[in-house]
């Protein structure tokens, strides 16, 4: 039975220790993008994290599951911008929006690079890492349909048309990102940075305001989600 424990002991202390080398070297792909741009290469990377390329798959099955693990960090870090900053149970849909869409601007502005990275697929033939990194970030989209969901849950909202809004907000944030970034790393902001949230919001809200009108819901975007329908 000791033996038993033992064994148990080393396989989570190896557990531990690979995610801990994983995600210091998914810190070393960040700075790496960072500073030399979205065409990064895997031992460009590991010359970031002080290791051969070799190393880093032994931490990672391919480049697929390197890239999948940077569109986790950049998701991992919108969400904890995100959800201290928003109350669904007293601020207004369009402050919720907003402050949402403050965040998410907030790190792509802070990581244009990387975001540019995991837009825009720089990888060769990682179509489906695309995708898969792609995914991370739709997820918030999702959740955050899913809030508005659960907080209009008695309403027994049409799941599917809401499901429809959160991808089309994903794509339209994805796509103006693109705009505001300009074509290169060396390019200016096509707009300065408060402007750039205070229209995306917009653009956000009136995804949802629509898309509720075509529900013949009217949302008052200046009440809390849950007052903000009348009954």
């Amino acid at each position: 039975m000791s033996g038993e424990v033992k064994v148990d002991a080393r396989s989570e202390r190896w557990r531990e220790h690979r995610k801990k080398v994983r995600s210091e070297i998914v810190d070393a792909a960040f700075r790496a993008i960072d500073a030399r741009g979205p065409e990064v290469s895997v031992r460009e990377i590991a010359e970031e994290a002080g290791t051969a390329k070799p190393k880093i798959y032994r931490h990672f099955t391919d480049k697929s599951d390197l890239f999948q693990a940077i569109g986790e960090r950049l998701r991992d870090m919108l969400w904890a911008g995100i959800y201290p900053v928003i109350n669904l149970a007293t601020d207004s849909a369009s402050d919720v929006i907003r402050r949402s869409v403050e965040q998410y601007v907030y790190l792509v502005d802070e990581h244009p690079n990387v975001v540019r990275f995991v837009l825009q697929g720089r990888f060769p033939d990682q179509a489906e890492a695309t995708m898969r990194a792609v995914n991370e970030g739709r997820e918030i989209t999702l959740a955050m349909a899913e809030m508005f969901n659960n907080e209009l849950r008695e309403m027994d909202l049409d799941r599917d048309a809401m499901e429809l809004a959160a991808f089309a907000m994903f794509g339209t944030a994805a796509s103006a990102t693109d705009w505001w970034l300009g074509p290169s790393p060396e390019s200016a902001r096509r707009m300065p940075r408060d402007k750039f949230i205070a229209h995306l919001t917009t653009i956000m809200l009136g995804a949802i305001i629509g898309t509720t009108a075509l529900l013949d819901i009217r949302i008052d975007p200046d009440l809390p989600i849950h007052k903000a329908v009348p009954r």
